[in-house]
């Protein structure tokens, strides 16, 4: 795979060695340059092929610079791609084909080659090439761009910093705390950024606890953890996280990355606002976007008594076949907690504490794992892949757990959306029953801990499964 990408993104003279030109005359618009790239393709590589488009890639071939021109290639590529029938993946390995493009300025003509390989053979390349007048194209084309924002936030919310060892916190949507592929990117530019200026040692994206889980470390690092938000990252080593986040207003998307000790000191923050248009991406994931308000998200409370983590970090974390997935929890103090997963057809599944087993608080200072090393079951990633919220809700009380069945009549859903009866009754009502439907989880905990007079402390995250 490495080598595939070396592959396309070749400097222009290779672009341009073996590139063609295959409109009768030049194009008059980016527009029709990418009609023209489409209907090559469709003649060519054959329609109703699911393609990658390396977005992140379409830049200035010569000074690696991207501009908003990056942009409204990436959007008339789409654009004429699908129109041919193409479909599109987040995923080069899900891919039948993978399209780069660069582009250069020579003189008053604007040079761009387009590529497109086999996602599984690179030795099936072919290339085209094309000039457009300077004039032709949108006034703005090389004003600034989405990555010109980026990097000036990370270098505001980094600024005056150096020599820290940083782990970097996936971005996500601020209200549901969901990925997409904006907030993907965005995590990647960061890291990238970071890396680049040589400032700080940017941490592996897994941090060490998977390595450390079955050692004494993984226990000594636990009762050295000060402040549950930033524990990931210290069992990464790292001295310092980077947090982000992103919220959309009208016509503009809004980023903020703060720089934080592992104590949750302020060491720099930033925010970047950038127009709609200047982004290729999508900033909305429907599927982790439903899972969100099931588990409702945006309706848990701020919190510092409980921690879900995977080995591999928390928020929004990817696994591949073949992969143990295992949970990390934390408490500040003993309390009893219970783990769910919910998956993109919202069926749920109780992960923690298992059926017929007695229940015990969890204490301070100490990773509890689920499954833990001792289990007689495991997490193994297997097909069909997809997107999993995994949902903890604690108690300094215990709760009775709630047997789940779909063929029980959901109370705080109807037809999709949360039920217009006042959210207290119907989490009264819940708290009476022992079968609930697994959409009704969130409100049956809420009533369960009211019933017994205690605080729910509640917290989540997401996990992706790919293929290899």
């Amino acid at each position: 795979m490495l080598r595939f990408l070396l592959v396309l993104l070749v400097l222009t003279t290779l672009y341009a060695d073996n590139a063609y030109a295959f409109w009768s005359s030049e194009p008059a618009s980016l527009k029709e340059l990418a009609a023209g790239v489409a209907a090559e393709m469709k003649e060519k590589a054959g329609t109703g092929k699911k393609l990658y488009l390396d977005k992140a890639n379409v830049k200035d071939a010569v000074t690696g610079e991207t501009a908003n021109l990056s942009a409204f290639l990436v959007n008339e590529l789409e654009s004429a791609l699908s129109a041919a029938g193409f479909s599109f993946s987040d995923f080069m390995e899900q891919a039948d084909q993978v399209v780069g493009a660069h582009y250069q300025r020579d003189g008053e003509l604007l040079r761009v080659f387009v590529k497109y390989c086999p996602a599984q053979d690179s030795s099936g390349c072919k290339s085209l090439a094309a000039a457009l007048a300077l004039q032709k194209l949108p006034k703005e084309s090389f004003s600034e761009s989405m990555d010109s924002r980026l990097k000036r936030l990370v270098q505001k919310a980094s600024a005056g910093k150096s020599g820290l060892k940083v782990f970097i916190n996936p971005v996500v949507e601020r209200k549901n705390r969901y990925s997409s592929e904006f907030a993907d990117y965005v995590t990647a530019r960061a890291r990238s950024l970071l890396v680049s200026s040589q400032r700080f040692e940017v941490l592996e994206e897994q941090p060490v606890t998977r390595s450390l889980s079955n050692t004494r470390g993984l226990a000594a690092k636990a009762k050295q953890v000060t402040n549950l938000e930033t524990s990931a990252a210290q069992f990464s080593g790292a001295d310092a996280v980077l947090d982000g986040y992103y919220f959309e207003g009208a016509g503009r998307v809004t980023v903020v990355m703060t720089l934080k000790n592992l104590h949750g000191g302020v060491l720099g923050s930033a925010e970047e606002t950038i127009e709609r248009t200047l982004i290729p991406y999508s900033t909305t994931n429907p599927v982790t976007g439903g899972l969100s308000v099931v588990a409702d998200i945006s309706g848990q409370a701020e919190q510092k008594l409980v921690k879900l983590n995977t080995t591999k970090g928390d928020r929004h974390q990817v696994y591949r076949a073949g992969e143990k997935l295992q949970f990390l929890i934390q408490t500040a103090k003993p309390l009893f907690v219970y783990l769910f997963a919910i998956n993109e057809d919202k069926q749920v599944v109780r992960l923690y504490p298992g059926p017929f087993k007695i229940q015990q608080s969890l204490q301070p200072g100490v990773v509890h794992q689920v499954p833990a090393d001792h289990d007689d079951w495991e997490i193994l990633v297997e097909p069909p892949f997809g997107t999993d919220l995994v949902k903890l809700f604690a108690s300094e009380r215990m709760l009775p757990v709630p047997y789940l069945s779909d063929k029980v009549t959901a109370k705080s859903f109807s037809e999709g959306a949360r039920s217009l009866v006042r959210r207290d009754v119907i989490q009264q009502e819940l708290a009476t029953h022992k079968t609930i439907n697994g959409l009704d989880l969130v409100d049956y905990f809420k009533g369960a801990a009211a019933q017994q007079g205690t605080v729910l402390y509640e917290d989540s995250l997401f996990v992706q499964t790919r293929p290899r």
